[in-house]
Parts: C-alpha cells; structure tokens; sequence
C-alpha cells in the first residue's frame, strides 16, 4: 500500500523528482565518467610500470660501470641496479629523424614490452623499435634501420616492435608538446650485438627501492658516492613521462571532482522542499496511518524512500551511462599524447561511493522534512494544522517597509517566509553562473597561453636548431644567409639553501627575438648583470630579487652563483635566463643551440649546420591539440552548467507556483490583472539570479584557480577570463531564468478560482 502511495505522490509532483533524478543522474554522469577516464589511465599506467618493473631512480652521468653498481646494490633500501647507456641519435636515412638508443646489458629494470616480433634475448643480434616510430614510418619486425652514432654506422634488423614505461609520454624537443612519433622514438638492443672494439660508455644507473624507502635519503647517499663526478638523480615524480602522465591524472581529478558538488547540493535542497511541501499537504493522511497502526519508523522509512530510490537510481544511471561516453570522447586526444598498451574505462571504488552519497543525502533530506510531522500524536495529526503566525520580520517592522511598494514588500515577505526554496534559487543560478565562467574562463585561459608564448614573448617566425656536431665554419655560414638572434639552451639543475629544482638555461645574444613581461604583465628588459629567473621557477625555489642562486648545467659538475636581478613570466620553459656577455663573464663558453629569426625560411633549407627548423605556427597548433582534452571537458561543463540552470529554475519555478497558487487566485479575486501577476512572479525571480549571479562569477573564477594550481610545475598558467565569456555566462543564466519564469507564468491562466479559495477542511 504505501509503495502504491509514493508512486501516486510521486506522480503528482512529476516535475519536481524528475528534476532531483536529472541532478542525482548528472553529478553521477560526469563524476564516474572523468573518474572512469582518468583512474582507468592511472590504473593501466600502475598495472605497466608493475609488469616492467619501471625503476624508481635514474642516475645521469658519465663512467658508470659494473664496480658502480655492485656499490649503489650495497645501499640500504635498493633492491635493484643496472646500467644503461642512453642517447639521442640520428636516423641515417634522414637526418630530420632521431632515435633514443639504448644499449643495455641485462634485462630486469624497466623492461620493454614487446607488442610483435621475438622477446628480448642476449643472443639475439638486432634492434626492438618503439612501435610508434615503426608505425608511422611503416617499419615492420624483419626491416632494416641504420643509425648514425658518431665515427659509426650501424645496421640492425628489426626484432621486434615494442612500448617502453619510461616512454609513455616522449618528446625529444622542449619546444614541441605533441609526441612526434614520425621523427622521434626510441630503440632498445643488447651491448653484446655492437661490436668489440666499440667502447660503451655507460652514462645511466637504474636503480629500483623498497616501497617505504625515503628516496631524498637515497638521493643524499648516491650524491656523497658519486662526489667526483658530476650526476643527476631523478626520481619518478620528476622524469619527463612519469610526472608529464601523472600531472594529467591530477587535472581531469581536478575538473571532475568540481562539477558533481553543485548537483549534490541541489539534488538535496530540490528534495528537501519537495517533501517538507508533500508532507505538510498529507498531515492528515500520516494521523490516518497512524491511527491504522502504522508505526513511527514504518511511515519514516516510507518518506524517507522517495529520497532514496530517486538518488539510487539516478546515481546508478549515471553510474552506468557516464563511463560509456565520456571516457571514449576523452581518450580520443589522449591517445595521441601518451602511449599506453591498452586503454581501458575503470570505476573506482569512489565512484560507489558517490552513487550512495547521493542516495544517503537525498533521504536525509526526506527524513529532516518529515521527522516534524511524526512527532505529534494520531489525535492531533488528523486536525488541520493551526494556521502558521505570521510574524513580522525586522525589516517589515522597520519605517522603510510603508515606503515600498505592494510588489517588493509581497515578494520581500515570500523570500522571508521560503528561505529554503530561495535558497536553492540561488544556488542554482549560482551554480550555472560558475560552471560557465569556470568552462568558458578555462577556454580563454587556455587560448591565451597560446597567444602569450608564441605572439607576445616569442616574436620570431622560426627556429633553427643547430647540429651539435656542426663546425664554426658550418655555423657561419648559416649566420651569413639567415639574420636573427643567437641563444644557447640547456638542461640545468638549481638550487637555494634546501630547495632544488629542474629547469632551464636560455643564454641570449643580442637581438629582441625574445620578449620579457614582469608578474603583472608588463614589458621589461633583460637586465646587463646578474639573472633573470621564472615567476613560477622563483616559487618553487622560494626565491627573491636580490637572492643568490645556484645553478649547473647537465654534464657539468661545478656550481655557478648568481643573483637574481628580476623576475619574469612565461608559461612554459621555468628556469633562469641570462645575456651572452654575463654568462661568459662567469667563465663560461657560449656555444649556440638555435637561431631564432623573423624570416620566413625556404622548407627545403640543406645547410649542414641544420639540423631542424621549428615553425611558429607549427608549435602554437602543437600546443593547441595538447589542451584539445580540456576543450572537450569544457563542452562537458557548459552542457551541464545549462542543464542544472534549465531543470533547477524550472522545478522552482513550478514548486513556487504550487506553494503560492491559493495567494494568486486571491490577487486575481481582488482584481489584478495577469500582466500585474506575472510582474510579481518575475520580480522575485529576478532578484534571486541577479544574487546569484553576482556570487557565481567570483566563485567561477576561484574554480578555475583551483584548476590552474593542479598544472605542472613546468606551466604558469593565468586565470583569463574575458569581458565576453562574463557578459556571455550572465547574459545566458539571466535570460534562461527570464525564460522559465515566462514559461510557468502562463500557468496564470488555469488557476482554478474555485479549488484553489475552497477551505481547506
């Protein structure tokens, strides 16, 4: 019988717990559907480095031996050691490819995973190929490749295509984020199939750790045992692909942890005033139930299952639906970026634990609403409610309320008298107003990056990357065709007091290919002494102007002292910059990595100097389909910001209507027009999303900070958001709402004089 009950009263009030399903389904749509993609990656990722056996520390040097890692296996914590020799060379039959070779001696740390062809063997006389490269260059398990390494060729058959976990994000330039995998990839063979009179020069430890192990104290020791030479110990959280993967994970997290909160509270509220009004409406009907025998927790459990069942069920949909759709859209540009051996949608356990969050918060909102009708005794519940006094509140007791009009002072007295259903009003514009300054916020945010980098900093056209092997004459040459600006960049390490962080050195000669803009984004100049360091790089360091830093170049050993003459902002590239002049005032050789130039250079450039030229445009697309995945969330939450602005407004607005129904047909009794009734409808409604709209856009900006603190430590992203998405964000929560009260006003006309005046015995 009561289950007959809750389907009829369910049926009544139609559009309201369809509108609690939509939020219950909504927040469990996109909440399990990010949760799905982004633990799906992590969990793949884990289940690949596990089966691989990825190293936990690398070790970058010179002269490492077998003496070197029978010593670091003596260390307390290290369950593993190996050596590897590590380097980028070029693919003989075009020079504009490279390939990471890397001679290995055993086969226990970060293993190759082979997808085809022959496992990997000692025996064996051959190269395994990054399946990627042989992909896109239509190799295949039994061709031939042949590759340049310095005063050798070699020649090696393809013995098998493999994926690599210390390549699950690969790039060998700084400038590209994309994955090249047409020019570059990585190659894996055995130093017993190079020849013997080749001397392998190993320039890499792999070490791997006790899981409790603390790796700062391990990096302290390896340090201590490798004083005489120069190193550099890098662990998971910092090598390129690990942390480049990880930083991903941290930012879908991020976006879909924001968006299920506003569906939560409302989902809550929507309940909370829909059952306070049904159980008001049906006092006598619980005294009835009562007086049958029906016990307290028996007609409890009863209203506290509309809350339930909705949550459950719309939390269970969306359960089931958000998985299958988001994930695939979303691994459409993952893909492209990383690599992983397979990609498959993984529900967490959190993702439960959402659906019964729902579930729960939705009856405990039933359960606060009802719990007062329960409280009274059968006699009395079977009585009409005394009629609520009306006190007056402080501001219809002040001497302004006889000076406002009979519309503010009827809508002021609703607000007072329905503080929930206001509430929720606001919240709901609220929540619409955020989730569109936070969507189309992080789109203008992510446009100007582009912008920033490669139209105000970096104004030159192309960049000419120099072969490092290439003479002085080869590089005057190209200095004598092509004017522009030399730099030198490099890999460096820094450090202040206890701090240490990665980075890089830019070495600039004269020219202006290269902009500078201080913290609030104002032109500055590249002082003549001292450095110029990253905003986001002093941060880290937590380092100041005037400060005395410390830095060294990958490969050298020696520490180099400089002051910071003043700080700089970039988006990408955080390390230190410094004039030509003082870098070789502190004993230092400038030797040039780039040109950077305004010209527009011929394609088929064939200088010897060259070794490749990076277009402008070029990049600025690179970096554009690197963001495409956070494009694709923002579609996700504008749809969503619409959805909850369309169904809370609306479900507010017919709750309203109902609760107000018999104080309308009063006024029309009394003579007001429909205009002047509408009027007064839409006053109220106007009032709450102006409110609500001016709280959403700060909280909306806040949200996208929040988004931006979850990027690597390699970005320094603003929030920016244009007068446009604002004006487009308000403008668009301001006529939805407009809209919805236009809508349920016309239900103006079908008020039922008699019904809605009759008493109410």
């Amino acid at each position: 019988m009561l289950v007959r009950k809750m389907l009829r009263d369910m049926k009544k009030n139609l559009v309201q717990f369809i509108s609690i399903f939509i939020m219950a389904f909504l927040a469990s749509f996109v909440f399990s559907g990010i949760n799905a993609e982004w633990y799906g990656m992590q969990t793949e990722a884990d289940c690949f480095y596990q089966k691989t056996n990825l190293a936990d520390i690398w070790v970058n040097g010179s002269g490492f031996n077998k003496e070197d890692v029978n010593k670091v296996k003596r260390l307390d914590s290290v369950t593993d050691a190996s050596l590897r020799f590590n380097l980028d060379f070029p693919v003989y039959s075009d020079n504009d490819k490279t390939l990471s070779i890397n001679v290995i001696e055993d086969n226990t740390l970060s293993v190759p995973k082979v997808i085809k062809g022959s496992a990997l063997n000692t025996s064996e006389d051959g190269i395994w190929l990054d399946y990627s490269y042989a992909k896109s260059n239509n190799l295949d398990v039994g061709d031939q490749i042949q590759v340049d390494i310095p005063g050798r060729m070699f020649k090696k058959n393809i013995l098998g295509l493999i994926l690599h976990p210390e390549y699950v994000y690969s790039s060998n330039d700084s400038g590209s984020f994309m994955p090249q995998h047409d020019n570059y990839g990585f190659g894996f063979l055995y130093s017993s199939s190079l020849p013997e009179d080749f001397d392998i020069q190993y320039n890499q430890l792999l070490i791997s750790i006790d899981h409790d192990a603390n790796e700062e104290d391990i990096s302290r020791k390896l340090e201590n045992m490798f004083s005489d030479r120069f190193i550099l110990v890098i662990d998971r959280d910092s090598h390129l692909s690990t942390s480049s993967f990880n930083n991903e994970v941290e930012q879908n997290k991020a976006m879909g942890s924001v968006f299920p909160v506003v569906f939560f509270l409302i989902a809550a509220l929507s309940i909370l005033t829909t059952m306070t009004r049904i159980t008001n409406s049906q006092r006598t009907q619980i005294g009835t139930l009562k007086a049958l025998g029906f016990s307290k927790n028996k007609i409890l459990i009863h209203y506290v299952s509309y809350g339930l069942w909705i949550g459950l069920i719309g939390g269970l949909l969306g359960l089931l639906i958000g998985p299958l759709v988001i994930p695939p859209i979303l691994f459409t540009m993952q893909k492209s970026i990383y690599t992983l051996p397979n990609w498959t949608t993984t529900l967490s356990p959190i993702s439960f634990l959402i659906v019964a969050l729902l579930a729960l918060s939705c009856g405990l909102s039933n359960y606060i609403a009802c719990r007062g009708q329960l409280k009274e005794v059968p006699a009395a519940a079977l009585r009409p409610k005394a009629p609520r006094s009306n006190v007056h509140s402080r501001i219809e007791k002040s001497k302004l309320w006889s000076n406002l009009s009979f519309a503010i002072q009827w809508n002021l007295r609703d607000i007072i008298r329905s503080r929930i259903r206001s509430l929720m009003a606001i919240i709901g514009v609220l929540g619409c107003t955020a989730l569109l300054i936070f969507g189309l916020g992080l789109r203008d945010t992510v446009n100007n990056v582009s912008n920033w980098m490669y139209k105000d900093l970096n104004v030159y056209e192309e960049k000419i990357n120099l072969d490092p092997n290439a003479s002085k004459k080869d590089i005057a040459t190209l200095a004598s065709s092509y004017s522009g600006q030399w730099i030198q960049e490099s890999s460096i390490e820094l450090k202040l007091k206890v701090n240490k962080e990665n980075g890089f050195l830019t070495v600039l000669d004269i020219g202006d290919e290269i902009q500078f803009e201080d913290v609030e984004r104002n032109r500055i100049s590249l002082p003549d002494k001292g450095i110029g360091i990253s905003y986001k790089m002093a941060e880290l360091l937590n380092a100041k102007t005037g400060d005395i830093i410390e830095w060294r170049i990958y490969g050298h050993k020696d520490w180099i002292g400089s002051e910071i003459s003043v700080v700089y902002r970039t988006p990408m590239g955080q390390g230190i910059m410094i004039n030509k002049d003082e870098y070789e005032s502190l004993g230092q050789s400038f030797n040039p990595t780039s040109l950077l130039t305004s010209e527009i250079l011929d394609k088929d450039i064939s200088l010897k100097a060259v070794e490749s030229i990076q277009n402008k445009n070029n990049l600025m697309n690179n970096f554009n389909e690197l963001l495409e995945s956070t494009r694709m969330i923002i579609v996700i939450l504008v749809f969503g910001a619409i959805v909850l602005g369309s169904v809370v407004l609306y479900n507010l607005g017919a709750l309203s209507f109902t609760e107000r129904i018999r104080e309308l047909a009063t006024l029309k009794v009394l003579g007001f027009h429909r205009k002047q009734i509408r009027s007064l409808l839409s006053m109220q409604n106007i009032w709450l999303a102006i409110l609500g709209i001016l709280l959403g856009v700060p909280i909306g900006y806040w949200l996208i900070e929040f988004m931006l603190s979850t990027m690597p430590a390699s970005l320094d992203m603003r929030a920016i958001i244009s007068k446009t998405s604002v004006f487009i964000s308000v403008l668009g929560t301001f006529t939805l709402s407009v809209t919805v009260n236009l809508l349920l006003s016309r239900n103006i006309n079908g008020i039922d004089m008699v019904s809605a005046l009759k008493s109410v015995e």
